[in-house]
């Protein structure tokens, strides 16, 4: 409850990990792809595969970083670059895997949607189209 507590406190902070989706023409939701990264446990509910997804290319290029280091002082001192470049580049892809996947699950089970709201991963952002909020509560 504190975390959740805590979680809503945050919520006026943007950060990259914020991604944004229409369910209605007047509701925009914001889904924190960045907490759910962090926290691969809440994926296991949504689909198994998920987690172990994430937590597979996380493996990889952990792999990758450490095969660059004895490349660097065995081969030239250049080669440990084109991995970590890699294995930054697959950290930022997997950070934004998360939230497609996590999108596209909340869009199509309203069960999903329901537990990434409950979990606080999943709020509800400004309307989408601010003269329709006005036609439907006139002043």
């Amino acid at each position: 409850m504190a975390d959740l507590a805590v979680r809503s406190a945050a919520l006026h902070q943007r950060s990259e990990g914020m991604v944004r989706f229409e369910t209605s023409p007047d509701q925009t939701w914001t889904l924190d792809a960045d907490y759910l990264y962090r926290e691969l446990d809440r994926l296991k509910p949504i689909g198994r595969h998920f987690a172990r997804r994430i937590w597979l290319v996380d493996l990889c290029c952990d792999l990758l970083l450490l095969a660059s280091l004895p490349s660097a002082f065995f081969l030239t001192w250049w080669c440990f670059a084109p991995p970590l470049a890699l294995a930054c580049l697959l950290r930022i892809g997997n950070r934004h895997a998360v939230g497609r996947l996590a999108v596209e699950a909340a869009r199509s089970s309203t069960q999903t949607f329901l537990y990434l709201y409950n979990t606080g991963a999943l709020w509800l952002d400004c309307p989408t189209n601010p003269s329709s909020a006005r036609e439907r509560h006139p002043q």
